[in-house]
């Protein structure tokens, strides 16, 4: 078994990577090109041009590293920590920089996939699939500018596009605890017309994941189809119509529902999970502005069964409409300008409940000396918590270099969130009481700053970032007598630090890295449960013309379950090989859990065992 006290000092020495995880890993080319990323200010934005945070996975990280879900990679991130309760399909919580799930944004090809029918309107990752993407943007920190005030981070996530020609795939997997994926891709167009279809099918037998479950030592399996399907179509130069549908279905066995005769606790129980999104939106660009107008919904309906018996079922609806337009009024200006306007609904049990809420947003970046200074605002308008105002400011600046430059940013902003339908609606009905019963839930607010340094370029690149945030009456579940949802009356805070990089080395050799400290603190001046104060990550990849061999390790320490108790240490370390037989076919093998290290990242909740997967890709 890994130990903290011997990889701690080791991992620290191979702080050299890149937060990205890879850039470029199965490429011989390691030339600097200038990256665009999306998700800081939802408009193309050089890298060199944005003061926060941002990691980025590409399709070939995710074909080397092969995990079959997004939780995975998002681990593997610097200020991203990810608790499992068992393996796949298993409820995954992702934090950033210490803030809950729920604090972050999930798009799925800018569509908002959280689930208004869970407690806080928490998004899915456990059901969102690897296979099919082509790009994951993490940005950390407060960003509730462009993606809503709630926003305490965004993962956006992006399908693979269609490009001019056509191209095809299909793929299958195999391994033990009866997994298995197959999997096809298509996609084909001209300059007027293109078009993708992504499908993947998976299951697995899983594995038992409770070590306390001595009477039923069964195993709890997954299985998930889901279809990614995209299209654009240029009606002028000037002006494109795309669209995007998603279908996501996952159906999951777990332990510990009631019998509905006679509420004896059994074993045999399933939860399935419909998510149906639809985005489309009309863009227009010329020589003075680019302009996007969308309508997106997004449909969950999630059903609990105890043995084959409903016991339990709720739906959620997202709705929206938006506008968002950038312009440059001078040389080295950019003005952002956005409307949103989104309704959710819950239907759970009795409870019926919907709301709207406006949102109306502006950001200005421009030139300021070496680098650049953007500062925007954000006014939301909620049916219930009334009007609030929040704001977000970024400087970035070259200091020094230019093959390899040194770069200073930093960033201040600020957000709130008000109570979700689901907490309203369990504190008003039949299974509350008091304190909770007669608490009135008002609004979270929340701030945050960083401040960081950068050098190098993708091949060679350090990363030193501090992070501070702060939470004002946090909203959580009473969990000494489960009366409900209260709320503090102090403040949460979170502070760390991060640091990451990259380097390339001995023409065939390259190494990826990360270790962040982050110190937690409830309102109670208690440190806040499954929160490790460490985490690292770090990837070595070896490559030549035909083959990428990677190895990846990834250490939590130091983290307490919700009544303060200790957590064991984890680690974790798997391997991967990708394979090109030929131009046309690739073979791929995965190792998870090499050394079999199943000590929980949850309370009562094993990690997966070692397993060994092997795989088959066909492209024309």
């Amino acid at each position: 078994m890994f130990r903290p006290t011997v990889y701690r000092p080791l991992v620290l020495t191979l702080l050299v990577g890149t937060p990205a995880m890879a850039a470029n890993a199965a490429a011989a080319d390691t030339e600097s090109i200038e990256e665009t990323v999306i998700v800081a200010s939802r408009v193309p934005t050089p890298l060199s041009r944005i003061g926060v945070s941002v990691s980025v996975t590409d399709r070939e990280t995710l074909e080397v590293l092969g995990y079959s879900d997004i939780a995975d990679f998002l681990d593997l991130q610097p200020g991203v920590s990810v608790t499992r309760d068992g393996g796949p399909g298993k409820s995954a919580s992702v934090r950033i920089r210490g803030e809950e799930g729920f604090r972050t944004r999930v798009v799925l090809d800018g569509i908002d996939i959280a689930d208004p029918s869970s407690p806080q309107i928490s998004p899915r990752i456990e059901h969102l699939l690897s296979e099919g993407l082509q790009r994951i943007e993490v940005l950390r920190g407060p960003q509730g500018l462009a993606y809503g005030a709630d926003a305490g981070g965004v993962i956006a996530i992006t399908t693979r596009q269609p490009e001019q020609g056509m191209t095809a795939s299909v793929t299958a997997e195999g391994g033990q605890n009866g997994y298995s994926k197959f999997g096809g891709f298509v996609a084909g167009g001209a300059e007027v017309f293109r078009g993708s279809l992504s499908v993947t099918d998976l299951s697995t037998d899983g594995f038992n994941a409770r070590p306390s479950d001595n009477r039923l030592r069964d195993d709890d399996g997954y299985s998930n189809t889901t279809i990614h399907g995209t299209a654009s179509l240029s009606l002028t130069d000037a002006l494109t119509v795309t669209g995007s549908v998603h279908d996501i279905n996952g159906d999951n066995d777990y332990d510990g529902c009631f019998d509905t005769a006679t509420f004896a606790q059994i074993g045999a129980c399933t939860d399935t999970f419909d998510q149906s999104a639809v985005r489309i939106s009309a863009n227009f660009t010329n020589a003075v502005i680019d302009s996007s107008l969308s309508y997106e919904k997004s449909d969950i309906e999630r059903a609990f069964y105890s043995a084959d018996i409903l016991s339990f079922e709720t739906e959620g609806e997202q709705e929206e409409v938006s506008w968002i337009g950038s312009m440059t009024p001078a040389l080295g200006q950019r003005l952002t300008l956005g409307v949103d306007a989104a309704d959710q609904s819950l239907i759970d049990g009795g409870n019926e409940r919907s709301r709207d809420n406006l949102g109306i947003w502006g950001e200005y970046d421009l030139d300021v000396l070496a680098g650049a200074l953007t500062v925007g605002a954000r006014w939301d308008d909620n049916d219930d918590f009334g009007q609030h105002t929040s704001w977000r400011i970024s400087l970035q600046q070259q200091l020094a270099g230019t093959d390899h430059p040194l770069i200073a940013r930093g960033a201040v902003g600020t957000g709130f969130r008000a109570p979700s339908l689901y907490e309203i609606a369990y504190n008003a009905g039949p299974f509350s009481y008091a304190p909770a019963a007669t608490t009135a839930l008002t609004e979270e607010k929340s701030q945050g700053w960083e401040i960081g340094l950068s050098w190098g370029q993708p091949d060679q690149r350090l990363e030193v970032t501090w992070f501070d945030q702060e939470i004002e009456n946090e909203i959580y579940f009473d969990m000494a007598s489960f009366s409900g949802y209260l709320q503090g009356s102090g403040t949460t805070t979170s502070q760390g630090l991060e640091i990451a990089g990259e380097t390339a080395f001995l023409a065939r050799w390259r190494l990826m890295a990360n270790i962040t400290w982050n110190e937690t603190e409830s309102s109670a001046k208690q440190q806040r449960p499954y929160r490790p104060e460490w985490t690292a990550a770090s990837s070595l990849l070896w490559q030549n013309r035909s083959l990428v061999a990677a190895l990846t390790a990834r250490f939590a320490w130091d983290s307490v379950d919700t009544a303060g108790a200790p957590m064991p240490d984890t680690e974790r370390l798997d391997a991967s090989l990708m394979v090109n037989v030929t131009q046309s076919l690739r073979v791929t093998g995965r190792i998870e859990n090499l050394t079999d290290n199943r000590d929980p990242q949850v309370r009562d909740y094993n990690q997966i065992p070692r397993a060994a997967y092997l795989g088959l890709r066909y492209s024309i």
